[in-house]
């Protein structure tokens, strides 16, 4: 299953940016997103980052998949 989520720009190369996917940096295309910078969010989904993301927004969001996540877990027991 793919979910569209925020991923921290670690580095910035043209037209593709390095995100940190859950620790482990990864290369992914940013065509069309001018100016990204090291330390932005961008919502990425199947290898391509296809926007910013404001970061309270960023906050909301994985904090809902956390909650997700442990509810899940907790309902799997």
């Amino acid at each position: 299953m793919c979910q569209a989520i925020p991923r921290r720009v670690l580095r910035v190369e043209g037209t593709r940016v390095q995100v940190d996917y859950d620790g482990r940096p990864t290369w992914v295309d940013a065509t069309g997103l001018d100016d990204l910078a090291v330390g932005e969010h961008v919502v990425v989904y199947a290898s391509q980052a296809l926007e910013r993301m404001d970061p309270e927004d960023v906050e909301m969001v994985l904090g809902f998949y956390a909650g997700l996540e442990a509810m899940l877990e907790e309902a799997s027991r």
